[in-house]
This record gives C-alpha cells, sequence and structure tokens, in this order.
C-alpha cells in the first residue's frame, strides 16, 4: 500500500457516533483547541523519526511563545523509566524541546507540588508506553489527572501518548492478551483517563493482530469509535482543524454504533452492519474542505469532538 493511499469502507445507513452538531469552526475557548496525538508505539525516538518530529512540528503551529516548547515526559507506565527517560530527552532536545522528566508512582506522587507545577509549565504531555493500568491506578482521579483535563479543555496542553500512553487516553483501555476474545463470558471494561472519552484505543496493532480484541472491545460498549493504531504510527488530531495520519503504518478505524452481534449455533457469531476504516499513513482529513465525503466528516467530528472533552 502506498502512503497516500486510504481505503475506507462503511457499512450503509450510517448515523454520527455522537449526538448534537459540531460546527466546522466552533471554538468553545478563545483559543485553539489543544492536539491530542495517539501513537501506536515503538515509534523510533533514536534518529528520531518521523512520528516525534511530526508531533513537535504540529504542536509548533499552535505554539507562539518565544521559548522552546515545553514537553513533560510522564513514564509512570514504564516498568524502565530511566531508560526511556534516557532515549526521550536527547530525541526532544534535538527537536528544539525542551524536556523534562515526571514518574509519579503512587497517588501521594500525583497530587505533589512538583508534579503539578511541571504540568502547570508543560507545552506537551508525553505519556510513555509500559502498563496502562499502572499509568491509570496511579493517576486517575488525583488533582494531577485533573489539572491536566484542565488544561487541555482550555486548549493550553497538547498530550501525547504512546503505547500505554495512547491506550490510557481512551474512555476504556485493553488489558492483557486476551486471547479468547468472543469466548466465555463478557470482559470487564476497564476505565481509562477518559481525555478521548468517545474512543477506545489499541495499540502495536497489526503488529500484535489485535483486530480481534478491538472487535471485542467495541462491541462491549457500541456508543465507542475503536482506533487500532500500528507501530511507528500517529494519528494527529487538531480539534475541529484536521486529523492527519503520519509513520509508517496505518489507523484501523471499527464503528460498531449500528452493528449486531448475534451468536448462532456451532458457536458462530456474527457482526452485522460493522462500520470499517483504514486511514493510510499520509492520509489528511480538514473540517474546511467540501470536497470530504459526510461519511468521513461524521468520521472527524466524532474524533474531534472526542479529542476536546465535548462529552
Amino acid at each position: 500500500m502506498d502512503d497516500d493511499e486510504t481505503f475506507i469502507t462503511y457499512s450503509d445507513d450510517r448515523t454520527p457516533l455522537m449526538s448534537g452538531s459540531i460546527g466546522m469552526n466552533a471554538r468553545t475557548s478563545a483559543r485553539p483547541a489543544a492536539l491530542l496525538a495517539l501513537i501506536g508505539g515503538n515509534e523510533d525516538r533514536l534518529t528520531p523519526g518521523t512520528v516525534l518530529r511530526e508531533l513537535i512540528a504540529t504542536c509548533h503551529e499552535t505554539h507562539a511563545a518565544p521559548t522552546p516548547l515545553q514537553v513533560v515526559v510522564l513514564s509512570t507506565a514504564s516498568g524502565e523509566p530511566d531508560v526511556l527517560w534516557s532515549q526521550y530527552e536527547p530525541a526532544f532536545r534535538s527537536l528544539g524541546a525542551a524536556p523534562r522528566w515526571l514518574d509519579p508512582r503512587d497517588h501521594d506522587a500525583a497530587t505533589a507540588d512538583d508534579a503539578l507545577d511541571a504540568v502547570r509549565s508543560a507545552d506537551l504531555l508525553f505519556m510513555t508506553g509500559g502498563d496502562q493500568e499502572r499509568l491509570v491506578d496511579v493517576i486517575v482521579d488525583t488533582p494531577l489527572h485533573a489539572l491536566i483535563r484542565e488544561r487541555h479543555r482550555a486548549g493550553e496542553l497538547a498530550i501525547a501518548g504512546t503505547s500505554a500512553g495512547a491506550s490510557a487516553l481512551g474512555a476504556h483501555m485493553p488489558v492483557g492478551d486476551l486471547d479468547e476474545q468472543f469466548a466465555g463470558p463478557p470482559q470487564a471494561l476497564h476505565r481509562a483517563l477518559g481525555l478521548m472519552p468517545a474512543l477506545i484505543v489499541d495499540q502495536h496493532f497489526a503488529q500484535r493482530k489485535r483486530h480481534a480484541r478491538l472487535l471485542r472491545l467495541v462491541t462491549l460498549d457500541p456508543r465507542r469509535l475503536g482506533v487500532g493504531i500500528d507501530e511507528d504510527t500517529a494519528v494527529l488530531v487538531r480539534p475541529d482543524v484536521s486529523l492527519r495520519v503520519v509513520g509508517s503504518g496505518a489507523v484501523t478505524v471499527i464503528d460498531a454504533s449500528r452493528a449486531s452481534d448475534r451468536r448462532e449455533p456451532a458457536g458462530i457469531i456474527a457482526l452485522e452492519n460493522l462500520g470499517f476504516s483504514l486511514l493510510a499513513s499520509g492520509t489528511s482529513l480538514s473540517f474546511d474542505d467540501p470536497t470530504v465525503p459526510a461519511h468521513l466528516q461524521r468520521l472527524l467530528q466524532t474524533i474531534a469532538a472526542s479529542a476536546s472533552l465535548r462529552d
């Protein structure tokens, strides 16, 4: 597949996942809505590669300050945070940003003044990979979580997550390998940080063959879009402006809002009226482009509404 190729299929008679209308250039505040970036993991951080370069470049589009972009690297998810910091620090510095390390390991640390001060001064919060359960357990419902949401909602803080950090941004998140995706009783849904509340995000998607896992999670909560991101690939969302896919892979979007989930005799499971999109690297969709088809505008509106916390 060529980098600029986009393959889209949808079921007929689709309706928007989110209710209400979203103006093409609406704003919830005087500032532009802040960037949200989902990265599928294993991005090149040694060169650094396309994903990190495009992330920083996109942040600079709305960064008017004369000082370098302030990037806080949140490594709570990782079991080897010092190793990741030793990679991300020179990568972001080589791109002209000023990185700072933040690694709270419990609720008390996520309440501490130094953690809050770091996020208050940040232009971009970058959440690393590792264990999304660890990340959410430490951050959720803390003053740090509230501050992240508040500054992002105000258009002051861009947020990026890679691997576990990407999954933690959704409404719910995948946990474990779930090899028996559709067998046995329904799996419990695991709460995430809710910064993109219309989405369920999975990562390392094509490389670890997680299509069945994401299908399972979306059928458990069909109000949410399932977004699966390949390694070394990112979807960069500027609410009400654009959505871009960069890197070496693709982004898979699954919409089960009108799907039926039937279990037939002999263990056959039927999923009908399922919406499916494959957005290859190079895909760029803009809200103010009148040539974007209506079904893709609905996709944009759902993800952009999620990114700007209009839940």
